[in-house]
C-alpha cells in the first residue's frame, strides 16, 4: 500500500476540480419560499436527509431544512421520490397554497404534500448536477504508530436508477521491540472499493429494485492479499421517510480470492515484531488463488436528526455465507456518526469490523478471524 499518499493527493485534486466546476453547472434561477415568507434564489442541487441544498451567488451552497420550505418555482427537471416509493419526473411551479407543491409532469400536474416528499434529485445532462459525493480523511501519529485513513463515497442518479461507489484505504505502521531488543517496523493495510448499480422502474412505485455490484478488497490482518467479487440480486426499501431510511438486498455472487504465502516478502510481522509462523494454504496444493460462489445479504440504514447541529447516523452491514465451502462465513459492519460543523463539513466517527471464519485456515498461523478499526476525522460533503 505504498500508493496511499498518491491516492490521497489524487482524491484531493479531484475534489478541488469538481468543486470549482459546480458553480457553472446550473443557472441560479430557482426560487424557494420559506415559512417566514422570504424568498431565496439559486440553483437547487438536491433534497436529501431532510435538507434542501441551494447553490446561491452570495452565500455558496446553503442547506435549508425541508420542513421550513413552503414553495418552489423552477424551470429545471427533477426527480421526486415519495414516501410510498413512487418516483416522479417534472418541474416545480409556484402556487398560492402553503406546504403543497405543484409538480408539472407529462400529461398534467400533481399536487404534492411537502411531508410526503423524501428526496429530490436534479435530472441534468452534466455530471456534477447528478453527483452526491463525500470524502473523509483521518491521520493519527505518535512515536510508535502512524495511521492514515482515507474514504470516499458517492452516488450518481439517472432516470433509470442509481450508480453508487465507495472506497476506503487504511494504512497502519507501528514500531515494536523484538526479543533481541531491536526496533522492527510492522505494516498492516486494508482497502475496499465498491461499485454498484440499482435499477429502478422509470415510473410508479419503486420500493423494489434490481442490483448489480462489484467489490475489490484486501486485508493484511485477515491474510487476504486481494479479493474480487461480482454479483446480482434484488432489493427493497422497507422504510422511506423524511429522516429515516432502511433498504435490504440479497443475491448471489462469484468470488476470486488470493491469500498470502509463506514466501511472500510482504508478509506481516506480529505485534511483538517477531515473524509469524506459516503453514500451507487451506487447499494444501500450493495454489493461493481460490474461486468460490457465495450469497450476499446487504443492509443499509440511515437516520437523520434535524437539531441546531444536524446529526447523521448510518449503518451498513454485509454477510456472505459461502455456497462452495459449507460453514464458511464472512461479513462486515460499518457504523458512522456525523455532526455538522458548518455547511458541507462534518465531524465524523467511524467504527468498522470485518469477520472471516476461514481466516485461520490461510497461509499464516495464529491469524485473527476478526479485524476492527475506529477512526475520527473531517468529512466534506457535496
Amino acid at each position: 500500500m505504498r500508493f496511499v499518499p498518491t491516492v490521497a493527493c489524487v482524491a484531493l485534486w479531484c475534489c478541488v476540480t469538481l468543486y470549482s466546476t459546480i458553480t457553472s453547472a446550473h443557472t441560479k434561477t430557482d426560487v424557494v419560499t420559506v415559512d417566514n415568507g422570504d424568498t431565496i434564489t439559486g440553483a437547487i442541487d438536491s433534497m436529501s436527509a431532510g435538507k434542501l441544498a441551494l447553490n446561491t451567488d452570495y452565500a455558496g451552497v446553503i442547506k435549508i431544512k425541508w420542513r421550513e420550505v413552503q414553495q418552489i418555482d423552477s424551470r429545471y427537471v427533477y426527480e421526486v421520490r415519495l414516501d410510498d416509493g413512487e418516483r416522479l419526473y417534472g418541474r416545480f411551479a409556484k402556487t398560492e397554497e402553503r406546504s403543497v407543491l405543484t409538480f408539472k409532469v407529462r400529461g398534467g400536474e400533481r399536487q404534492l404534500d411537502l411531508e410526503d416528499i423524501v428526496e429530490i434529485r436534479s435530472i441534468e445532462e452534466q455530471l456534477v448536477d447528478q453527483l452526491d459525493l463525500k470524502v473523509t480523511s483521518t491521520i493519527y501519529a505518535d512515536p510508535n504508530a502512524v495511521t492514515l485513513s482515507l474514504s470516499t463515497s458517492g452516488t450518481y442518479d439517472t432516470r433509470g436508477g442509481r450508480t453508487g461507489f465507495s472506497g476506503r484505504i487504511d494504512d497502519n505502521q507501528t514500531k515494536a521491540l523484538n526479543a533481541e531488543g531491536d526496533t522492527v517496523k510492522n505494516t498492516l493495510n486494508s482497502s475496499n472499493f465498491t461499485l454498484y448499480r440499482e435499477f429502478w422502474r422509470s415510473r410508479g412505485a419503486a420500493q423494489s429494485y434490481r442490483v448489480l455490484n462489484a467489490v475489490y478488497s484486501s486485508n493484511d490482518a485477515l491474510g487476504v492479499d486481494h479479493r474480487f467479487s461480482m454479483g446480482v440480486g434484488v432489493g427493497r426499501y422497507f422504510i422511506q421517510e423524511l429522516g429515516h431510511e432502511l433498504a435490504v438486498s440479497t443475491g448471489i455472487q462469484g468470488v476470486q480470492e488470493r491469500t498470502f504465502s509463506c514466501d511472500d516478502p510482504d508478509i506481516s510481522l506480529g505485534s511483538n515484531g517477531e515473524a509469524i509462523d506459516c503453514v500451507n494454504p487451506k487447499n494444501g496444493d500450493g495454489d493461493l488463488i481460490d474461486n468460490a460462489a457465495e450469497m450476499f445479504f446487504n443492509m443499509q440504514w440511515h437516520l437523520y436528526s434535524f437539531a441546531s447541529r444536524d446529526m447523521d447516523i448510518s449503518m451498513v452491514g454485509n454477510a456472505y455465507p459461502s455456497l462452495s465451502e459449507w460453514g464458511d462465513l464472512r461479513g462486515d459492519l460499518n457504523l458512522m456518526l456525523s455532526w455538522e460543523l458548518f455547511p458541507s463539513f462534518y465531524w465524523s466517527i467511524n467504527a468498522r469490523t470485518e469477520f472471516d471464519s476461514s481466516a485461520d485456515q490461510r497461509g499464516q498461523l495464529k491469524i485473527d478471524t476478526t479485524d476492527y478499526t475506529i477512526t475520527t476525522g473531517i468529512t466534506w460533503s457535496y
